[in-house]
C-alpha cells in the first residue's frame, strides 16, 4: 500500500512538473506526458480527480504554450 501511494504521488509531481514545461519550454511533448500521466492516474490508481484535472490541465499549457510561443518568436 505505501508503495502505491508513493508511486501515485511521483505521478501526480511529474504530471504538474510536465505542465508547467508545456507553458514554456516542450509544448506538445509535455502537454502529451501531462496527459497520460492523467490517463494513468485514472485508470490504474483510481485517482478520478487528479487525473482529470492533470488531463484538463495537459490539454489547456500544451494549446496556451504553443500559442504564446507563436506570438513571441
Amino acid at each position: 500500500m505505501g508503495n502505491e501511494k508513493n508511486c501515485k504521488s511521483l505521478l501526480i509531481t511529474i504530471g504538474w512538473i510536465n505542465a508547467l514545461f508545456a507553458l514554456v519550454f516542450f509544448q506538445l511533448f509535455c502537454g502529451i506526458i501531462t496527459i497520460c500521466m492523467g490517463v494513468v492516474l485514472r485508470s490504474d490508481y483510481h485517482a478520478k480527480k487528479h487525473g482529470l484535472v492533470l488531463i484538463i490541465v495537459g490539454v489547456l499549457t500544451g494549446i496556451i504554450g504553443w500559442i504564446l510561443n507563436y506570438l513571441y518568436l
